[in-house]
């Protein structure tokens, strides 16, 4: 059981070559999580990367916390589950104009991936086996 400055990282997960958490999704998408920096108000902010193939399609420090919440394995759960469920809106899902700061590449992965991906932030489906927990914590392959 991989541990990294005090959290447990949750099956399928593992210390990348960057020092951080690192959640193998599938065979070729990698979301690599890790906190940031505390908000004004405490909430803890995020720093994820989103790679396909080892190449960046997301990266950034836009998502935080909620208020009060513990650095923890679950914060960590929580955290990549909602960044995922953002990087996975598809047209229909959200405004149009969510997707006028994307680049080229980002969109094209977009129209590739992220519906099929999407599966693996619902909060009531697991989706790698279908039960009723999130998937970045599964440990069924």
């Amino acid at each position: 059981m991989a541990v990294l400055d005090g959290i447990t990282l949750p099956a399928r997960w593992q210390i990348t070559s960057r020092l951080l958490a690192g959640w193998s999704i599938d065979a070729s998408h990698l979301l690599e999580l890790w906190p940031h920096s505390r908000t004004s108000d405490g909430r803890i902010r995020w720093l994820y990367r989103l790679s396909h193939h080892n190449t960046t399609i997301f990266t950034a420090t836009d998502t935080s916390s909620p208020v009060g919440v513990v650095l923890s394995t679950r914060a960590l759960i929580n955290s990549a589950t909602t960044v995922l469920s953002f990087l996975t809106l598809c047209p229909g899902d959200t405004d149009a104009d969510y997707f006028d700061a994307y680049t080229p590449e980002q969109l094209a992965w977009r129209d590739c991936y992220a519906e099929e991906l999407s599966l693996y932030a619902m909060e009531d489906l697991c989706g790698y086996c279908g039960a009723d927990h999130p998937s970045p914590s599964c440990g069924i392959r």
